[in-house]
């Protein structure tokens, strides 16, 4: 792979265009030149080994190189006559797969060498990709190194879904800003499917510490695949060292002796909402929502129904909460507040009574997964038609 080319005479090259002494013919696809063999092997070690073994080709009149296009074969056979050969972005990944089948080192190198001088944001990554799988390690050093000064250029372009896990990461580790580094993953993961499962691996890579307050309230806590017991651990462990507001005293949230599962809590934009529960006075209609930006508790309009071990959830500006314990019979009416308006709606209740419920949306569509009532405890699944209003 070391070969260097010399220039030949140019009567070789008018000899072949004349197609004087030729011997061999070259095919490349649709495309046939006629060679000397002396000439392929003197300047090629692919083509002098081909000719000096037991090679099919050794004996015949015509080689076909079918993994070779007809332009770069053209140029290829240029090249070995002349020394001199055409590099451009259009054909520069196909020369090296060329030069690497043939065994023409210096091609190798001069393609590398003209990728290092055209390196930019938008083939950066695709010649990271190029450098590692040809083993050009100055190129790719070189590419690396660009990627990670002009990364928020590169980032934006089409190319990021090419970019490789291992190479986020040497972008992660090398930049200071977390506030990127927690974009980057996002850009990365969303620029093709399959990659959602690697987010809790990559935000080993990301201190939320060092991000601001208003980026966690207002884009980390907006990322549904912090959603989960990592990501939310993560979102209280910020919250803890940048010293996030008491939670109020109202005594609607008073946990009581039932094991702390008698209000309801769950996750809305920028904070949560905590709804009904039991106090010293019984059971509570009380909402509140809590805004993580500025550490402030607010006061939310009262459910029409008072509830206990009832299920929230949050959902296009609406909050809703199914069935629970009123003191007196187990519920299994299902309430919503527009938080646009702040204005309580009565759904259709459910098909039965239940608490301790799991919820879910899918495609607007609101789920309600188990629960119990009394002693008994189901493995039903109701699903809330948004559209038709219908259980």
């Amino acid at each position: 792979m070391t070969q260097t080319i010399s220039s030949l005479p140019a009567v070789f090259l008018q000899m072949k265009e004349a197609d004087e002494f030729v011997d061999i013919t070259l095919v490349f696809g649709m495309q046939r030149i006629a060679c000397h063999k002396v000439i392929l092997a003197g300047m090629c070690d692919y083509f002098r080994r081909m000719f000096l073994t037991n090679m099919l080709e050794r004996g015949s009149q015509e080689v076909v190189l079918k993994d070779i296009s007809a332009n770069t074969g053209v140029l290829l056979v240029e090249y070995l006559y002349s020394g001199n050969i055409d590099i451009t972005q259009l054909n520069a990944q196909d020369l090296l797969a060329a030069s690497e089948m043939l065994l023409l080192g210096a091609l190798k190198k001069k393609v590398e060498d003209f990728l290092l001088s055209h390196t930019d944001s938008v083939n950066c990554i695709s010649i990271i990709n190029l450098a590692r799988l040809y083993d050009l390690k100055i190129l790719l050093a070189d590419a690396r190194s660009y990627l990670q000064e002009h990364v928020k250029e590169v980032v934006e372009t089409e190319e990021m879904h090419l970019l490789q896990e291992g190479d986020l990461i040497e972008v992660l580790e090398a930049n200071a800003s977390q506030e990127e580094n927690f974009l980057f993953i996002q850009k990365w993961m969303r620029s093709v499917e399959g990659r959602t499962d690697r987010f809790e691996y990559l935000m080993q890579h990301v201190s939320l510490s060092q991000c601001s307050k208003d980026f966690v309230c207002n884009t980390v806590m907006a990322e549904k695949l912090m959603h989960n017991t990592r990501g939310m651990t993560l979102i209280q462990e910020f919250m803890r060292s940048s010293g996030s507001a008491d939670p109020p005293k109202q005594p609607s949230l008073a946990v009581g002796n039932d094991g702390g599962e008698i209000y309801s809590a769950c996750a809305s934009p920028g904070g949560f909402v905590v709804s009904g529960g039991r106090s010293q006075n019984g059971i509570q209609r009380e909402c509140y929502s809590y805004a993580a930006q500025n550490g402030q508790w607010n006061t939310l309009p009262p459910m029409p129904s008072a509830r206990r071990s009832h299920s929230s959830i949050y959902h296009n500006h609406h909050l809703y909460v199914v069935g629970g314990w009123d003191d007196r019979s187990y519920l299994n009416s299902v309430e919503a507040l527009d938080m646009r308006n702040l204005q309580w709606n009565h759904l259709p209740p459910l098909p039965r009574e239940v608490y301790f419920a799991h919820l879910a949306i899918v495609s607007d569509n609101l789920f309600v997964l188990g629960g119990c009532c009394g002693l008994i405890c189901f493995t039903d699944v109701h699903e809330f038609d948004s559209t038709q209003q219908t259980w």
